[in-house]
């Protein structure tokens, strides 16, 4: 048997797990990073440019690629907020929220696949491990 290290097989495992979830994205008319911010404006409602940097963990410059992006598709919406007129806020448009239910029953199927053969039980080992991993790295 060959010693094959944790970390080596969580980065590939990982890598196949993002590809695969990527072309599920695709497939049903989005974006890994489209079901991002999309998912993120769902989940914390009309927020601005740089709280949604901040929820999703990307850099200003990358959240606004994407954003630009989103609202030339016509699924996002930049508004002035009524408070400070210097912020711009973000909404989803009712063809972002088309989009990302799409996305969301697509996820959902792809999340059963990856799950299939595994109890609630080895899921939940899963994740304990995994955060494990992550304190490890973090030093926590």
């Amino acid at each position: 048997m060959v010693y094959e290290p944790a970390g080596r097989h969580v980065v590939f495992t990982g890598r196949a797990v993002q590809e695969a979830f990527a072309a599920v994205m695709t497939e049903a008319g989005g974006s890994l990073a489209t079901w991002v911010v999309l998912s993120a404006l769902s989940d914390v409602g009309i927020v601005s440019q740089a709280e949604l940097a901040s929820h999703v963990h990307l850099e200003g410059a990358t959240i606004t690629h994407h954003i630009d992006r989103l609202e030339a598709a016509g699924l996002v919406e930049r508004k002035a907020d009524p408070k400070d007129r210097r912020v711009r806020r973000l909404e989803l448009t009712p063809a972002g929220e088309e989009l990302h239910t799409r996305l969301l029953d697509a996820a959902a199927a792809f999340n059963s696949k990856l799950n299939e053969g595994l109890s609630e039980r080895d899921l939940a080992t899963l994740r304990r491990i995994l955060a494990r991993m992550q304190a490890n790295l973090s030093g926590d």
